[in-house]
């Protein structure tokens, strides 16, 4: 499960909501709201508001809780819909206070025994399916290594590097200038600019999902995000895998010949390399540039 096995186990129950901060508890469907929606976290002014405060304020469509250092872009809105989307129905326990509660076992709480068997337990599980969907036949090698190094952090990232004494500490921080810690966590999944990449790749295949924030939950919960059916899975681990390709180039080319590409057009990238990657394995696919661009699941005939 990662450095981030502890935090991933605990969830804040809002009653009131005065003490729980709207961003960064995990007080909704147990995951932070700057952890699903990095981008506007990024953008927000009112980053230290409470659940309560942005509710006094509105947080529903062109409410007042939403103040952001410049006007959103169209996939911003997108994603700012989304997070409005997951407010509708949440309701205050007004009489009650704000608390924190241990997910594995809410009824005993936490315990030293509980984390072990969780720890050892979780890992063992985890990872045994990720073996099993790592390696795919129309990937080429090279990005299964990746994508496997990336599963065991053992990418060469910042922070790894100031772990091996290779580089200072004071150079830890991601290539993207959002200021965070450049692990493979956040460079992949929660920075601001390269965690983006996915939602755009969500509303390119036309589905919406929430994301974990781990390597291997995350893989685990892409590719099993269309149902069980094989067809859709190999599909998923596909793109997946161009995602991993095209952010980790994104990185070295911003790190090492200081050029720099947008959201848009890493989610171009992928769409080249999945589509290279399938007519590469696959000569009678008849999906060309104009309608894999449009709906990649009816080129592959997924209903």
């Amino acid at each position: 499960m990662g450095s981030g096995w502890f935090k991933e186990s605990v969830v804040k129950r809002v009653g009131n909501g005065a003490e729980t901060f709207f961003w960064t508890d995990p007080w909704l469907v147990g995951r932070s709201l700057c952890e699903r929606f990095g981008r506007l976290f990024d953008l927000a002014e009112n980053k230290s508001c409470s659940v309560a405060e942005m509710f006094a304020l509105g947080w529903e469509v062109r409410g007042e809780a939403w103040v952001w250092r410049r006007p959103l872009w169209e996939w911003e809105e997108e994603m700012l819909k989304g997070c409005q989307t997951l407010l509708l129905n949440f309701s205050f326990q007004v009489q009650s206070p704000d608390s924190w509660h241990w997910q594995p076992d809410i009824d005993t709480g936490y315990s030293v025994r509980g984390a072990y068997q969780l720890l050892t337990l979780q890992d063992a599980v985890t990872l045994g399916e990720v073996e099993t969907l790592i390696w795919h036949k129309q990937v080429p090698l090279k990005v299964s290594i990746c994508a496997w190094r990336l599963i065991r952090d053992r990418l060469p990232t910042k922070a790894n590097l100031v772990s091996r004494g290779i580089i200072a500490p004071t150079a830890h921080f991601c290539v993207s200038g959002c200021g965070g810690i450049e692990s493979a966590q956040h460079l992949f999944f929660t920075c601001g600019t390269f965690g983006s990449l996915w939602w755009t790749v969500w509303h390119w295949i036309g589905f919406s999902s929430v994301d974990h924030q781990n390597p291997s939950g995350h893989f685990l919960h892409f590719v099993g995000a269309l149902g069980e059916r094989r067809v859709r899975q190999s599909f998923l681990q596909l793109i997946w895998f161009a995602c991993v390709w095209a952010l980790w180039h994104e990185r070295n080319h911003r790190l090492f010949k200081n050029t720099a590409q947008t959201v848009p057009q890493l989610l171009d990238k992928v769409k080249l390399y999945s589509l290279w990657w399938l007519k590469t394995t696959n000569v009678t696919l008849a999906a060309n540039l104009h309608s894999w661009w449009s709906n990649p699941l009816l080129c592959l005939g997924i209903d």
